[in-house]
């Protein structure tokens, strides 16, 4: 689900970001790590079992690196956002849960639940299959099926391993504005030495600077618009199509996601901004393709399923 119905993450005192301590957290962690790593990382690419097609994970630190990153995020979403104890939301989510990740296949692995007692409509993952749900999410859901929808989606981001994916693609892409800049930068000054007085010299540097810091700028928004953003919007996708598969494998019915995402749209409204400047599609766009996705899948029986078929316009 992951930021649902907000265009931008958002991080308050009452109601902090997971995502956006997580992030924070990482970048602690992870100082010039990724940095000395670059050199190898960059050609190093890997194929997911999972959604077998192949992905540029090379400048992530290992999975239990990333756990570990994300154990603080989980203990201070914890500490700032209240936790419910009411079983008829904690079991519930307990038990959707397990019988999701049995569909996955990761029933062996060690997942962790929590309920945030808050009205916000939203869910999210993070590395170490820690689920948190917000009470308002759950209670804006019809049935057992949309909450395993969601479910599904978020399991469906562990198992697609967006979490490194995204991380190498944002330390690849910071390298690269930042060699690009000083590229740029560098040529620009040298046009500087042609100068024939201190003021000349002195306002060739000043425009270059400026120059220099413009060209920043455009690459960063160049990266976000045409690489950040779109590959957020594929994963997303990759999640909903990965989700409805182990709806499917634990008994739930996957046009449930369908109307799970056509009643988000009728409740924004079409208030949200322009896909391209979201990490997220829209929600009429995720429910349409699921649609699609679903039915073609079920024709094909016990072959259903098998292949994720991203759209490349994401």
């Amino acid at each position: 689900m992951c930021n649902a119905h907000s265009q931008t993450p958002t991080e308050t005192a009452s109601h902090p970001d997971p995502q956006a301590l997580y992030r924070r957290k990482f970048l602690q962690y992870l100082g010039v790590g990724s940095v000395a790593a670059a050199s190898g990382g960059l050609t190093s690419c890997a194929t997911n079992p999972e959604t077998g097609r192949r992905q540029f994970v090379g400048l992530a630190p290992s999975d239990a690196q990333l756990a570990q990153a994300a154990a603080q995020s989980w203990t201070a979403v914890k500490q700032q956002t209240p936790t419910s104890n009411d079983p008829r939301y904690t079991s519930r989510l307990k038990n959707i849960g397990n019988r999701i990740s049995r569909g996955a296949g990761r029933s062996n692995q060690r997942w962790d639940y929590a309920v945030f007692d808050t009205d916000t409509k939203n869910a999210f993952v993070l590395p170490g299959n820690r689920v948190g749900f917000y009470k308002g999410m759950m209670d804006f859901t019809d049935n057992d099926d949309q909450i395993a929808a969601i479910m599904g989606h978020e399991v469906g981001h562990v198992a697609g391993r967006h979490a490194a994916e995204r991380y190498s693609q944002q330390v690849a892409g910071q390298l690269a504005v930042a060699g690009g800049t000083i590229l740029a930068g560098t040529q620009l000054g040298k046009n500087c030495d042609k100068s024939r007085t201190r003021a000349e010299y002195n306002n060739c540097v000043n425009s270059a600077r400026r120059n220099t810091a413009y060209l920043q700028q455009a690459l960063g928004l160049g990266f976000m618009l045409g690489v950040a953003l779109p590959y957020g919007r594929r994963q997303e996708l990759e999640s909903d199509r990965l989700g409805v598969r182990y709806m499917a494998k634990s008994g739930y019915d996957p046009y449930q996601a369908v109307r799970l995402w056509e009643k988000m749209g009728a409740e924004s409204g079409g208030s949200r901004g322009p896909e391209f400047l979201s990490t997220h599609p829209t929600p009429e766009r995720r429910a349409r393709e699921l649609s699609d996705y679903i039915t073609a899948q079920e024709k094909l029986g016990s072959r259903g399923y098998r292949s994720l078929d991203i759209p490349e316009d994401a």
